[in-house]
């Protein structure tokens, strides 16, 4: 087994490709498909021996980046792995400033567009494919870059971005903006909650994004339209417990309440994939015997499990 890892033959690509079939086919059987990407890390700094690991934050601590989609029915029901890459850092991320004057292609950032063209290859046409992704992917060049047919977004927002409209601002608008409706949903558990029940408070509204004014190339690009929804939590949460506000930047239609929560329903299906990454790193710790190897051979192993989960 340890020599089929090892063998150059076997590339990470065909791995996935072999695996990709059959999720097309489970997804057109769905129809309808949320596309949900993250990032996470494999650390391996104990494995001193092991070459070719690189930087995953800004600590010493060596090892993998990965970055994941895996496709979920509109139901929440997993159908399998869409793409995923990996990659080391060789040097720990430079200063803020620096990094924003990059193209984007230059940018690890660059990963949710690559990502989303991947998750649509061979798809697009043929389902509804809805790509999902939390405050990370809240990047003018995705909302800009252009999809497949039948292919939207459903992104958890990040900044107060530049608007075309009165107020000037994203932040501002929305919460000025029109309630659509209350809604109670069982929240799952996660490492800074309990489970509990949250009643919901939706505010929506379509605005014109526009182009970031430190953009190092705003010339390539133009105003984007786009749906945004304000969800927020009506009560404290007995528990103590940060309450619930997302901001949620879509192409899909909220003309009314049932599809702007549907929006949120959907989006509410992100935390699949963080337990997904979860389980699979509970099985990669049974990699200690590849101490040795090369920064290949761990992340054909990582791809593999993942891909085993989720068939």
């Amino acid at each position: 087994m340890y020599r089929f890892w090892s063998n150059e033959k076997v590339k990470k690509t065909q791995i996935l490709a072999s695996h990709r079939e059959g999720v097309v086919r489970r997804c057109v059987e769905a129809g309808v498909v949320l596309a949900i990407q993250d990032t996470t890390d494999l650390e391996y700094t104990t494995h001193e021996a092991t070459k070719d690991l690189g930087y995953i934050n800004q600590t010493p601590q060596q090892g993998i980046k990965v970055h994941s989609c895996i496709a979920v029915s509109s139901k929440g029901e997993p159908l399998g792995m869409l793409h995923q890459q990996s990659w080391t850092r060789k040097q720990r991320s430079g200063k803020k400033k620096e990094r924003k004057k990059k193209p984007i292609q230059e940018k690890e950032s660059y990963r949710w567009l690559q990502t989303a063209k991947g998750a649509e290859e061979g798809l697009a046409e043929k389902i509804q494919l809805i790509h999902v992704a939390d405050r990370e992917a809240d990047i003018f060049e995705l909302f800009a870059q252009k999809r497949s047919a039948n292919s939207e977004l459903l992104i958890r927002g990040e900044y107060n971005r530049r608007v075309k409209e009165e107020m000037g601002y994203l932040l501002p608008m929305i919460e000025q903006g029109s309630i659509l409706g209350t809604m109670t949903i069982n929240l799952e558990r996660n490492p800074k909650r309990r489970a509990r029940q949250a009643t919901l408070q939706i505010r929506g509204m379509r605005v014109t994004l526009e182009v970031p004014q430190n953009h190092p190339k705003p010339h390539n690009l133009h105003p984007v339209e786009i749906n945004v929804l304000l969800v927020e939590e009506t009560e404290k949460p007995a528990d103590g417990s940060q309450p619930i506000r997302w901001l949620l930047l879509t192409t899909l239609p909220i003309d009314d309440f049932q599809q702007a929560w549907q929006c949120v329903r959907w989006y509410s299906y992100r935390w699949l994939i963080e337990r997904f990454h979860k389980t699979a790193k509970k099985w990669l710790t049974r990699a200690k015997n590849f101490n040795s190897k090369p920064e290949s051979v761990y992340s054909k192993h990582w791809l593999l499990i993942t891909l085993l989960l989720g068939d």
